[in-house]
């Protein structure tokens, strides 16, 4: 039996992006990447009312986001983050002026 500590498999930044951009308003990103109880406070809060989502999908894009170990996501992709950003702005465009009418 060893006792040497196994590393922990890193998250992939493009599954994290993807869930936080779908369902970060259900914290399903906080649960792929292992924090299982800050998961369940953005669940109950629904995003921290949006807010505490839009805080993590920039912090995701811009890779300041690690995973519940400290570990840096793997696979990091900045022209997928922009554009996932820039997709995101632009329904939040398009829903404030539909919302205004």
């Amino acid at each position: 039996m060893s006792n040497e500590i196994q590393p922990t498999k890193q998250r992939s930044f493009s599954i994290t992006l993807l869930l936080c951009f779908l369902l970060g308003w259900l914290g399903v990103h906080r649960y792929y990447t292992g924090y299982i109880g800050l998961g369940i406070l953005q669940t109950l809060t629904l995003g921290g009312c949006g807010i505490w989502s839009i805080i993590d999908l920039i912090a995701i894009t811009f890779d300041r986001y690690k995973d519940s170990s400290g570990q840096p996501l793997e696979d990091y992709n900045k022209n997928l983050g922009y554009a996932v950003l820039i997709v995101f702005a632009i329904l939040l465009i398009i829903s404030y002026a539909t919302a205004m009418k």
